[in-house]
């Protein structure tokens, strides 16, 4: 019988692994942040940090020789280790220069030292912005929020709910309805989850059946396709209020008086044929419906009438969102000249001196375990406060380096403003060019805008792949996708352009397309085949 042997083995495995200190990782959320972002994120510093404060950098030392002509003297850290570099151990006045602990590497001053920040890193809280996020689907099951109806809308819908009620319990079921439509008046959440939150939220039960009847009675309400669960039934509620409202009609104008209605054409369009409508096969319909082309336009032309979104006519406007720039490109003698928007990022910011001078205090007592632990808990905080400051400043002058290194690739069109000048150019282009890694090009140009003198541009804008031309060289897929949208604007309507025809004039111009390439660039623009483009 043999014996069983066991026998043990030693391997050395190297493994490299990159790690981010806090500071980097702070200046990588920083540097994602448009202007209009960072503002709040400042003040959210402050009210965490009570080492941070606002003012012009060390009002307590001898007048402001300290400042260079820019103001940025607070970020440098120059002053703050005059005043407790000698007592603060681990942040030694040497680190107080720099904003690093003790082991961290040196930022230095030039884009080649900031890269060393990301190499290697993508954070998962990061999303890269040159992948367009697609209109997300409606939801269909969501919690209820009431607050989702806002302003004048909800407040409306429930004067007007509150003299149709016949009771008290159909009043509550109306209101929790009315809570629950969107923005654009629809009822998405499906009905028999609104019977469970009427149990549980406000403990009233009632069947499926009794809830679709007070919703019936919503549906009464103005304006007229409020309550709708889809467009087809928010399109169907309206025209039936059409019909309803036939009485107040003259004879000589009461579409029923005709033997062709197209109200109630209309009505049987969307009832029947939805899909084929949606599809805007026109010819097809009228064929099996022996309808006239005129009958089909007059149909057409009640339903293009209609509003798909109700909810808009009683709701609150909204504000446009205002994109601040990030940027401002002026001309100056003919050239162009970057100047970096600095509202709200934090040129004022600086370390509060009452700390610095507790930190001493602390540090010149007698080492018991509770001056320790308050020593090291002011200083943690002083030594945020100087990475935060710190990283502003990274943070700018990476902007500043990405910017300037765009504006040289595409020196032509901010001279002249003429979109035909703008070159292909990718994020590699720019990170070369300036010596940083693509992931940080991304997070500049994410959500950043800049204003020049013919206009106002999101950064991504002046990315785009190059087409091949039939003389050499290349265009860009912005000059191809403007000739392509000035075609089809140009168009016959009753004979639209098949992605076909576009493609081979394409051709003629000299852009070296495929079909499919022509159909991704119009789906772009947002324009439609040409079958949905045609006009009858």
């Amino acid at each position: 019988m043999k014996r069983m042997t066991s026998k043990s083995r030693l391997s050395l495995k190297l493994k490299q692994q990159s790690q981010l200190s806090p500071q980097q990782i702070m200046l990588m959320k920083l540097l994602h942040l448009p202007i209009t972002a960072l503002g709040e994120r400042i003040q959210e510093e402050l009210e965490i940090n009570p080492a941070l404060e606002e003012g012009l950098p060390d009002l307590d030392t001898e007048g402001l020789s300290g400042l260079d002509e820019s103001g940025e003297g607070e970020a440098s850290g120059e002053n703050e280790g005059d005043a407790s570099g000698e007592n603060e151990g681990d942040a030694s006045g040497e680190n107080e220069a720099s904003g690093e602990p003790d082991g961290s590497a040196d930022n230095g001053d030039g884009p080649e030292a900031e890269d060393a920040l990301y190499a290697g890193e993508w954070s998962d809280d990061q999303t890269d912005d040159y992948l367009d996020q697609g209109p997300q689907a409606p939801e269909i099951d969501r919690p209820n929020d009431f607050a989702k109806a806002s302003g004048n809308f909800y407040d409306d819908l429930l004067q007007q709910w509150a003299l149709v009620a016949e009771n008290e319990l159909e009043q509550r079921i109306g209101i929790h309805l009315i809570g629950n439509l969107d923005d654009d008046g629809y009822l998405r959440r499906p009905i028999f989850n609104l019977v469970d939150d009427l149990a549980i939220q406000e403990g009233i039960m009632v069947e499926l059946s009794e809830v679709e009847q007070v919703l019936v009675r919503v549906q009464t309400l103005e304006p007229a396709g409020i309550g709708a669960r889809d467009l087809r039934e928010c399109l169907l509620l309206q025209l039936q209020r059409r019909l309803d409202n036939r009485s107040v009609w003259t004879p000589e104008e009461d579409p029923l008086e005709s033997q062709e209605n197209p109200v109630k054409d209309a009505i049987l369009l969307l009832e029947q044929h939805f899909e084929s409508y949606g599809q805007r096969q026109f010819e097809r319909l009228a064929s099996r419906l022996s309808w006239s082309t005129e009958r089909m336009r007059d149909a057409r032309a009640e339903i293009l009438h209609l509003n798909p979104r109700p909810g808009d006519s009683v709701a609150a406007p909204h504000e446009a969102p205002t994109a601040i720039p990030d940027f401002y490109v002026l001309l100056k003698d003919g050239q162009p000249e970057l100047h970096i928007g600095d509202s709200s990022d934090g040129k004022s910011l600086r370390v509060s001196s009452y700390y610095r001078e507790m930190l001493e205090e602390f540090d010149g007592r007698s080492k018991n375990a509770g001056n320790k632990e308050a020593s090291t808990f002011i200083r943690s905080k002083i030594d945020q406060a100087r990475w935060f400051i710190d990283a502003l400043e990274q943070r700018r002058q990476t902007l500043r380096f990405t910017m300037q290194a765009i504006m040289d690739l595409q020196h032509e069109f901010f001279a002249s403003g003429n979109h035909a000048r703008l070159k292909p150019m990718i994020l590699k282009d720019v990170a070369d060019r300036i010596g940083m890694d693509i992931s940080t090009v991304s997070r500049v140009i994410h959500s950043k805008y800049v204003q020049t003198w013919f206009g106002h541009f999101p950064l991504k804008s002046f990315f785009s792949e190059g087409i091949a031309l039939d003389g050499g060289g290349e265009a860009s897929s912005i000059e191809v996708r403007q000739v392509l949208s000035e075609m089809i604007e140009a168009e016959n309507k009753s004979k639209p352009l098949t992605d076909e025809a576009i493609m081979e004039a394409l051709h003629a111009r000299g852009f070296q397309l495929a079909r499919r390439t022509v159909a991704k660039y119009r789906e772009q623009l947002g324009i439609p085949t040409a079958s949905l483009r045609k006009i009858y």
